[in-house]
Parts: structure tokens; sequence; C-alpha cells
């Protein structure tokens, strides 16, 4: 229990400001959060913002000797913004009025947005917004976002770097290692560097919890280690690119980069660049196109008018790692009813064949959006047709709005008179609780499973 408590409190602490088993058991006694000391603050907002659940509670108790009294009475002593931070766990577990904020309204850009979704786009950009959602997700694009921002200052240029004798001594690296030698300076950097290395590969994310703050020469080489752990799971494991990301997009022997934006890039003119390789008699020219639908890349060597690349790729207002897309050699010169007739033949013949399966594995055939099932607790079936009745793009915002404001801890009836009044001026699109009741356990089931994935990938997610 104790060894447990001072993993939690000394999570990326720095060494020399960790705390002891008597600085916490002796926080724990007082009755308000005014009454501690900064340091003590620390420890009662990371315990009440971590350490959600009753075990936990009971377990502080016998750890510190203090009593349920008291820890409620240290709870109350909070602000209201601070405590809606908390969760709705500790006003439940209190028994006192829950601390949730204001509502956010449905007409909010997060929502209006999926409202505005194309309907040739709807699956991929209902699927990210799903995704984005996932506990593990939202986990993996905020410690993304801190080790680019960390690759991005000064202080870590110089970190990772053993530095030879004369400039160890004359510019005193770290008080660190004032007290050291050369020698013994060298030592300890290579053990710095060799227990990196170990924790990293031994669960990385564990590491992005507990240590990295804690690492005083954590460099350039171990970051970028982080960084493509982070983005080979967010990309490869939950199809989610990270805005900002470049990706890959292959055409022949051809490479060019795409830029994740996560937004529909804005409809634009013809950019043309030209390149002379003089030597070879080479002329290649490129052009990018930006239309509302898809973007348009091409490279023409200029002297023979053949292409070099000649690639079409969405122009989504979300993009997910479809790693279902196929190739297929078009020719747009063709009469309309000719390519229309050819592309459904192609989707008829492979519909929804995976990879896996156009080499004979067979695989459990998962439901897209105009089937979105789930299975109860009670072993019953609950689905919904997205595309019967309002809008598909207004019944996922309205299933997303519902799953995001219950578990803010709002109620149903909340949440029906807010998606009401978005629909207010539409007498016939007033919604039932049974409905939103449906919403919040099918949301929570795609989102916290991961069955969005079944939407792209067209197979069954079998989580472990």
């Amino acid at each position: 229990m104790e060894e447990r408590f001072l993993e939690i409190f000394n999570r990326n602490i720095p060494i020399k400001n960790e705390y002891t088993t008597d600085e916490i058991k002796k926080a724990f006694l007082k009755e308000s959060y005014s009454s501690g000391t900064e340091r003590e603050q620390k420890l009662y907002i990371r315990f009440f913002t971590e350490c959600t659940n009753n075990d936990d509670l009971q377990e502080l108790i016998k750890f510190c000797k203090t009593s349920s009294t008291k820890i409620k009475k240290l709870y109350l002593s909070f602000t209201k913004e601070q405590k809606i931070k908390f969760g709705i766990f500790w006003s439940t577990r209190f028994r006192v009025e829950k601390e949730i904020g204001k509502i956010v309204s449905r007409k909010d850009k997060i929502y209006t947005e999926i409202d505005n979704f194309k309907s040739y786009e709807l699956t991929p950009c209902i699927t990210y917004e799903m995704a984005i959602r996932n506990k593990e997700v939202k986990f993996l694009l905020e410690k993304y976002d801190k080790i680019k921002a960390m690759k991005n200052l000064d202080s870590c240029i110089f970190k990772g770097k053993i530095y030879s004798k004369n400039m160890f001594y004359e510019y005193n690296v770290s008080e660190e290692y004032e007290n050291l030698t050369h020698e013994e300076y060298v030592d300890l950097m290579f053990q710095k560097f060799k227990t990196y290395e170990m924790l990293i590969e031994k669960d990385y994310k564990n590491f992005l919890v507990s240590y990295i703050d804690k690492c005083t020469e954590l460099g350039i080489t171990e970051l970028n280690v982080l960084e493509k752990k982070i983005l080979d799971e967010l990309i490869n494991d939950y199809l989610v690119y990270p805005t900002g990301y470049k990706r890959q997009i292959i055409n022949g022997k051809y490479i060019f980069l795409e830029e994740i934006t996560n937004s529909k890039k804005e409809k634009a003119e013809i950019f043309v660049t030209d390149e002379n390789v003089e030597d070879k008699g080479i002329n290649i020219r490129s052009g990018e196109i930006i239309h509302n639908e898809f973007i348009q890349i091409q490279r023409i060597y200029r002297n023979t008018e053949t292409y070099l690349a000649n690639n079409i790729i969405p122009n989504f207002n979300r993009q997910v790692n479809d790693q279902n897309q196929i190739s297929i050699a078009i020719n747009f010169s063709l009469p309309e009813n000719e390519i229309v007739e050819y592309i459904t033949r192609i989707k008829k013949k492979i519909n929804p064949k995976t990879p896996f399966e156009l080499f004979g594995n067979k695989l459990d055939k998962a439901n897209d959006i105009s089937n979105i099932e789930i299975t109860d607790s009670n072993n019953k079936k609950i689905s919904i047709d997205m595309t019967k009745g309002k809008k598909p793009q207004n019944k996922f915002a309205d299933m997303l709005y519902v799953y995001d404001m219950k578990n803010k801890g709002f109620t149903y009836s909340q949440i029906i008179d807010e998606i009401n009044e978005y629909y207010s001026n539409n007498k016939t699109s007033s919604i039932s609780e049974k409905t939103v009741t449906k919403y919040f356990f099918v949301a929570k089931n795609y989102i916290e499973n991961e069955k969005y994935k079944e939407l792209i990938t067209g197979k069954v997610e079998k989580k472990q």
C-alpha cells in the first residue's frame, strides 16, 4: 500500500523533490485545501484527479490513518471550478451536489461541424470523431503533443550529450554533476542512457506517465523513439493521424507527403512548379489542384508528356488510416456511365473484402453506418439505422453530443432539452429519452470498445 501511494504521488516528480511517506500522511490529516502547503496542495489535486474509485479512497484512509469525513471536508474545500475538473465520482461518493458546470450547447462548433459533413465523407469522418473520444487515443494524442513541444525546446538540444573533459570543467554543465569528476560524470551519463532505453522498451506508456519529467538527460534520440512508438500505435492500432503529421502517398516510384490537417483544405488554384535536370535532359512539371471533394496531384515529364505521378486523394474534413483503400486504374476521359458501371462491378465483386479475404481467409463481417449495432449486458441487440429519418449527419452529431454530455454528468432530461432547443424550428425533430439512452450505449460501445474501427476495416473488432 505504501509503495503504491509513493509511486502515484512521485510519478514524474524529479528525484530531489519526491515526497516521503511522512509528508503524505501529514498532508492528508488536514481538512482543507487552503491549510496545506504548496507541496501538499499538489498532493491533494493529484489524488482527487487520479484516484477516482472507492478502493483508492479506502486504502488512503488506512495508509494515512485518517477518515472518510476528513477526506470529504478536504474535497468540499476546493473551488467549484476545480471540483468540475475532478469529475463526478467524488460528488457521487460523498453524496453532495454535483459540480458539472454549464451544459455545452448543441449549437457548439464541435457538433455543428459534424452536422455539415458531406455524405461522401461521412464514414471516415464519424470514425475519426469516435476515435478521438477513446480514452487511450486521448492519452496518446496528449503525449504526442508533449513530445513535439519538448523537441522544440532549446534546452533539449543540449541534453543527451556527453561533454568533453575541458567543457565539463569550464562550463559547469549542471549542478547535478558539480561534485563529480569527469570520469564519474561519464559513467553516470551512460547509466542514464541505458536506463532510459530499458524503461522505454519495457513499457513506453508507463515511461510517459511516470518518468519523462524525471529524466534530466532525456534528449532528441529518446524523444524520437517515443514519438515513433506513439505514432505507430495511433495510426496502425487506432487509425488516427495526429494533426500536422505528414503521411506518404506512393505512386509507382514516386513518393510525396501529404500533411494531415483533419479539416478540409480550401479549394485553390493550380500550384505548378518546374524542375530541370540539365545533365540528363529531364524536365518535370508538378501540379496540385485542390477541389472541394478531392486533391489531384500530378507530375509529368514535359518532353514526353508521360506521367511520373497521377494521384487523387480525398479532401475530407477528417482523415483516418483507411487500411482498405485500393488503387484502381481509371481513365477519366471515358464516358461517365462506363466509369460508374466499372466501379460498381468491382464493388460488387470484392465488397467488403479486406486484403486477407482476397487471399482466401474468411473474416467476420462488420456492420456499416446503415446498421449500427451492439449487444447490451443482457445479451439483447440494440441497433440503429443511421440513414433513416433525420439526416445521418444530424443523428451522429446528436449521438456524440449525448455521449459527451452524459460523461460530464448531465441527465438525459437536460441533454434532451438542449437537443430539442437546437431543433426548435423543426417541430418534427424532437428526441425521446428512449432514443438518447440508445444513443449513449451505442456510442459508448463503439468508442470505448473500439468498434468504430469496424466502419473502416469492414471486419468485426474483437477487443482483448
